[in-house]
Parts: structure tokens; C-alpha cells; sequence
């Protein structure tokens, strides 16, 4: 019960003073989140179950030390959470502009052909505001699997890439893990 009281103030912890403690960082330094009614420049942090990046649509977590977790709206740890804790939940969204990379796995599924990987890594080579973190890929019987790790700026890059990834001769399948 004393846990429950705890969490309940820490919804209702002083969000004035964060805000005005944060006021002070601009839109060109930190990715802008407004949380709740409108509220900005309250600390957060991403979560990295779900891993969401600027344009997602996101939900917040209130956790027991008064700090928000951001997470991606259809994650499963959070869908458990809203049941669990329903009162800890926080709208929020992005505005502004994206001034962060976010770090992203793809699983990329395909025939395994000569020069794939080249490809693969040359289309990421290209796309602004992309770069490629590392790359693994496995093959067996003419298929390949591999993971790619990338930074984006956004979600728009990230649905780019996915979509000239896909457009890849041999390329079968593209998706991004959680």
C-alpha cells in the first residue's frame, strides 16, 4: 500500500520545478516530449524493450522513482503495465524536430547472392541522417539472416531505409525487432 501512495506522488511530483529547471534547454538541444497536458522538459528516458524513436507514437511510465519511461505504444511491456498500473500511465508525443540518433535493429531475410551484404551496406551508405552500427549475417541452404544495427534521426528514416531495403534483389523480408 505504502508503495502505491509512493507512486502516486511520484505522478504528482513537482512538475513546475522540473519544467523550469529545463526551460532552459532548447528544441535544437534535446528531442522535444510533451508528457501529460502539454508539459515539456520533464526528464525521461527511453525505454529499451520496445526501443522508440522520434515519430513513434508513444506512451509514458511513471516508475516507482518518479522518473518516465517512454515506451513504444503497442509494446507488450507496456500493455502489460497499463493493466498492472493503470494509473501510472502518461499520455505522451513528440513535437519539434529530432535532434538525436536513435539506435535500431533490423532483421533482414533473404537469397543469399553474391555481393548482398555490399548492397545491403550501400544503400544505407546513402541515406542521410543513416548510419550503419554493424551488420551480421548468417547463411545456410541459399538463404541469408542477418541483423543490422543503425542509428536513424527519425521514424521517416527509418521507414525509408526499410522500404529501399526491400527493394534489394533477394531482399525477402525486412522488419524491425523490438
Amino acid at each position: 500500500a505504502q508503495a502505491s501512495q509512493e507512486v502516486h506522488s511520484a505522478q504528482d511530483f513537482d512538475i513546475e520545478k522540473t519544467f523550469a529547471e529545463t526551460e532552459k534547454k532548447t528544441a535544437q538541444d534535446t528531442d522535444v516530449l510533451v508528457i501529460g497536458d502539454n508539459l515539456t522538459g520533464i526528464d525521461f528516458k527511453m525505454a529499451g524493450c520496445c526501443h522508440p524513436i522520434y515519430g513513434d507514437d508513444v506512451t509514458g511510465f511513471v516508475s516507482i522513482n518518479g522518473g518516465i519511461r517512454i515506451h513504444r505504444s503497442g509494446c507488450p511491456n507496456l500493455l502489460r503495465m497499463k493493466e498492472r498500473y493503470p494509473y501510472r500511465i502518461v499520455r505522451a508525443r513528440w513535437s519539434g524536430k529530432s535532434g538525436s540518433q536513435y539506435s535500431i535493429t533490423l532483421n533482414v531475410v533473404g537469397q543469399d547472392d553474391i555481393g548482398i551484404v555490399s548492397n545491403i551496406s550501400s544503400i544505407i551508405n546513402k541515406e542521410p541522417d543513416t548510419l550503419l552500427r554493424s551488420i551480421s549475417i548468417d547463411s545456410n541452404g541459399g538463404l541469408f539472416q542477418g541483423h543490422l544495427t543503425v542509428l536513424v534521426s527519425d521514424l521517416s528514416s527509418l521507414d525509408r531505409l526499410v522500404k529501399k531495403l526491400k527493394q534489394i534483389k533477394g531482399v525477402r523480408e525486412v522488419e524491425r525487432i523490438n
